[in-house]
């Protein structure tokens, strides 16, 4: 059985309405620029996941997925929530990694210390510059994950990386810069939930050249999200596409 197919066995559609849930419930429930009437009503969700990727699951390599947080949450909030929406025997077969960030003065919570895993500064949109530096020692972390996961004998085929929301983003920047560096094997996939990059994204110049190597690439976006709009997501799909990237939009 392959991710790819697992996939397949569960609702896309819910699972980008749970995403805004969770984003709620996170570290935006609490954030000063978010009103209360921006937080979604909790929902029932019950086989909802989205997480591919043409890894094989064999008896003598497991596939891993490094899964990425999303602002103001953990790698054990984000994995509990995930390890609610799917069936065990769904999730069984994969190791996963949940890291979580590194905390750091957040501008846009008033500079207060949060787990995010780069910094912002002016706003939300897209057009706002990236914070590259604070970007670059994330990806540095996820992107030393990859290497200890193939030192261990996994190979690169059988790794996938993604993420919701700003891990989401923070998974295109590791994939980016992974494959920019010729001769090395493709991942096994690169998922991005309810995320975006923003315009100036150093992601977007390393993916010139690049972006027919990477894997196959899952994006979702839930079309009731009214906090990263489906408008970023769908232009960081659009770039991706246009780069060479083998890329889905749900």
């Amino acid at each position: 059985v392959t991710l790819g197919q697992i996939i397949q066995k569960f609702d896309q559609a819910k699972l980008c309405a749970a995403a805004v849930t969770h984003r709620a419930s996170c570290f935006l429930i609490n954030d000063p620029l978010i009103t209360d009437n921006r937080i979604p009503k909790r929902q029932p969700m019950r086989r909802s996941l989205v997480m591919a990727a043409n890894i094989a699951t064999t008896a003598a390599v497991r596939p891993t997925v490094i899964f990425l947080h999303g602002s103001g949450d953990t790698g054990r909030g984000v994995e509990g929530w995930l390890r609610s929406l799917a069936p065990p025997d769904a999730l069984a077969a994969i190791d996963w990694e949940f890291p979580t960030a590194e905390p750091i003065p957040y501008a846009l919570a008033g500079g207060q210390v949060a787990s995010v895993w780069y910094d912002r500064v002016g706003g939300f949109e897209p057009h706002h510059p990236e914070q590259t530096d604070s970007v670059e020692r994330s990806a540095s972390r996820i992107l030393a994950l990859i290497d200890a996961a193939v030192k261990r004998g996994v190979p690169p085929s059988k790794i996938a990386v993604g993420g919701f929301s700003m891990g989401g983003n923070l998974a295109y920047q590791t994939a980016a810069r992974y494959h920019a560096v010729a001769g090395r094997e493709p991942l096994g996939a690169v998922v991005g939930l309810s995320c975006y990059s923003a315009k100036d994204s150093r992601a977007h110049a390393l993916l010139k050249g690049t972006g027919d190597r990477w894997p196959e690439t899952y994006v979702a976006h839930g079309s009731g999200d009214d906090f990263i709009l489906p408008a970023w997501g769908s232009a960081t799909y659009e770039a991706l596409s246009a780069a060479g990237v083998d890329a889905s939009f749900r």
